[in-house]
């Protein structure tokens, strides 16, 4: 029987033991991301209030508002100037939720809030519930969040091709510095890029709308240091005025 050359019985052993090195290798999951996830909330109120946006598409909207609280409060009754001054001329839909992070704007994307309508420009604000840690148990991290708001802008592109998209900065949180502000202004800073990677995504940051002289959140707009009021909501859209205009002309 002939030999095996040792050159080449050294090889085949080589070659067994890098076979078998890669089929005892395994791939490491990949991470779930929880802000990209789609998510319903719990709660009959929050339900009916999906339906009830959901209802308002009859109006062939111009102008949609996709967000939380902060765009939900808009519908107080001492808000109606901002919808006098500003709102009213592009009949806009107000699609914001109290308590809503970006899993749970996803959600609502994919169950219903964009059929059959084709608005010029959606205004989106979310992401100031995902770095809440008093009222939820999981806080993201600024390049979660920054990637579960891509996600709600890639689905607004995808279900609504010819919209316009304003994208928000977080607004600044709490009157001194905090852990949460710190991950909002970070995240800021990653969906501030967003333009580069769509064309279809404009950002705009009008945070310093409610910093004071001394650099802090002004009580006087924001009075929980979160929520503007009244004055904080007309000045919003003040300040989102001239680029919501440009926009809904292209």
């Amino acid at each position: 029987m002939a030999k095996t050359p040792k050159l080449s019985y050294t090889l085949l052993l080589l070659f067994t033991g890098i076979l078998l090195s890669c089929s005892s290798t395994k791939v490491p999951p990949k991470k779930i991301n929880p802000a990209a996830q789609s998510v319903q909330r719990d709660g009959e109120w929050w339900i009916q209030r999906h339906e009830t946006i959901k209802s308002r598409l009859k109006s062939d909207p111009e102008l949609i508002l996709v967000g939380n609280s902060i765009f939900h409060t808009l519908e107080k009754e001492d808000r109606k100037e901002v919808w006098t001054k500003y709102l009213d001329r592009y009949r806009t839909v107000d699609m914001g939720i109290s308590g809503d992070r970006t899993e749970n704007v996803i959600w609502r994307i994919e169950n219903g809030t964009l059929e059959g309508i084709n608005p010029k420009v959606a205004v989106v604000l979310i992401g100031t519930n995902n770095t809440d840690g008093n009222h939820y148990l999981n806080i993201s991290t600024p390049e979660e969040l920054a990637d579960g708001i891509y996600r709600i802008c890639s689905l607004l592109n995808q279900k609504l091709p010819n919209t316009e998209i304003l994208l928000m900065g977080i607004l600044h949180y709490g009157y001194k510095p905090n852990h949460r502000d710190n991950i909002n202004k970070a995240t800021n800073k990653l969906i501030s890029t967003f333009p580069k990677k769509h064309s279809k995504i404009h950002y705009i940051n009008i945070g310093h709308t409610y910093i004071d002289g001394n650099g802090k959140v002004n009580k006087e707009l924001m009075p929980d240091y979160l929520h503007p009021n009244a004055e904080g909501h007309l000045l919003m859209f003040e300040a989102l005025d001239a680029d919501i205009q440009k926009l809904i002309s292209e």
